[in-house]
């Protein structure tokens, strides 16, 4: 024989799950309006010191639209940063790259890495990957081993990830190119 259900039995478990949801609800709120302006700091602390990083002579960094002009003290542009991406093995690879008026590749700083493959794609932010594109000039290309002029060595058992790295950095090179009117 079958139980029959009273509303007061539906009701009661629907309301106790509704108010176990809406207070969850409500610390999720109070837990992110508390850090909301610590995370949005710490990355933009983040982000500054990424431009300075690939931009180490630079004074000062003036925001565009979408780059900075990196700055000396006087105020005379002396080359640019840019923040760029491409599909890597589990996502996008951002990136920032920084790139002087002469049309050198100054550094580059990989961010969030988490999404590629730990160990391997993950080496991209080590500084024997990243130095490889310091002093390039132009669109650079990735091999796998005995790299030229204007190439990169890929990471070992991490070519996905080795060319998203390049790909975002040729997109910056493009984007110099634009504002520059350069690569003509």
């Amino acid at each position: 024989m079958s139980k029959k259900f009273t509303p007061k039995d539906i009701l009661v478990p629907t309301i106790t799950l509704f108010l176990i949801a809406l207070a969850a609800t409500l610390l999720l709120a109070l837990v992110n309006s508390v850090t909301a302006d610590r995370i949005a700091a710490a990355q933009a602390a983040a982000e500054a010191e990424a431009r300075q990083t690939v931009f180490p002579d630079a004074k000062n960094f003036v925001q565009k639209s979408n780059y900075f002009e990196a700055t000396d003290k006087d105020g005379n542009i002396v080359g640019y940063v840019f923040n760029t991406a491409s599909k890597g093995y589990g996502g996008d690879v951002p990136l920032t790259v920084g790139i002087d008026a002469s049309g050198t590749i100054t550094g580059i700083v990989p961010g969030d890495l988490s999404d590629e493959t730990p160990g391997l794609g993950q080496n991209a932010s080590k500084d024997n990957f990243r130095e490889q594109f310091v002093g390039k000039t132009g669109k650079v290309s990735v091999v796998k081993n005995a790299p030229g002029e204007n190439e990169i060595q890929a990471l070992t058992s991490a070519t996905i990830t080795s060319t998203a790295v390049v790909n975002a950095v040729n997109e910056a090179v493009d984007m110099y190119n634009d504002i520059t009117g350069g690569g003509k």
